[in-house]
């Protein structure tokens, strides 16, 4: 009878601490994350935890204006890095660049994405990862575009850096009519790296620094 006693209790305690220790249900991930809308996109984001202690993002570029029937006029030229440092398990990021409101008409092209090209690398614990800026990890919208962040994984020091053309003088090329007004302080652009957290992660947003900056060209005419 003893014996028979002391398996029942052992087979409670595993089932108490598998309960303890189980994956979230969806509903029980729903009311953890009541007060903070999902933003995850992988197709399993119970494997990808996200914690960014500190963070430095830097935006450079600059803006050589459009002149008709000029080469290599009418380009944009970013130059983003972001700096962080604390864990990335299997979790992808989207780096957004919101666009100047002065190129809407632009950016509302079906075609402007095929425009946009470039490189980013980031950091990952077995090697760096370096890939091309396409239209297929591009997503264009009329007052931004979001650039898709492979998955990453590393542990201390991740780096993204991304540099990118916006060659908006090909658009004007074929398209003539479209307007670029002035901007008399400058076409600013902002850029934001944001990793696709799960809805349960404790951290949603580096505890020191940020990964956004902010630049105004030097020209304050797109079109010459």
């Amino acid at each position: 009878m003893k014996k028979n006693v002391r398996l029942l209790t052992t087979a409670a305690t595993a089932m108490m601490l598998a309960g303890v220790f189980a994956p979230l249900t969806t509903a029980q991930a729903a009311v953890a994350g009541t007060n903070t809308a999902p933003t995850s996109t992988v197709s399993n984001p119970k494997q990808a935890r996200t914690a960014i202690i500190t963070a430095k993002g830097t935006l450079q570029g600059q803006l050589v204006p459009y002149i008709r029937c000029v080469p290599n006029t009418g380009k944009v030229t970013l130059h983003y890095t972001a700096q962080n440092c604390g864990f990335v398990d299997g979790d992808i990021a989207y780096l957004t660049i919101k666009l100047p409101e002065q190129f809407k008409y632009l950016a509302s092209q079906p075609e402007f994405a095929s425009y946009i090209t470039g490189e980013m690398r980031e950091t990952r614990l077995f090697g760096d990862n370096t890939q091309p800026i396409n239209p297929s990890n591009v997503t264009v919208y009329t007052d931004r575009i979001i650039v898709e962040v492979p998955r990453s994984f590393w542990i201390g020091v991740g780096n993204v850096t991304a540099d990118i053309v916006i060659d908006y003088g090909q658009l004007l090329e074929e398209n003539h009519h479209l307007p670029v007004d002035s901007a008399p302080a400058g076409y600013e652009f902002i850029a934001h790296l944001q990793y696709s957290s799960a809805p349960w992660d404790l951290l949603k947003a580096p505890i020191i620094g940020t990964n956004n900056d902010t630049i105004f060209t030097s020209e304050t005419d797109a079109i010459y």
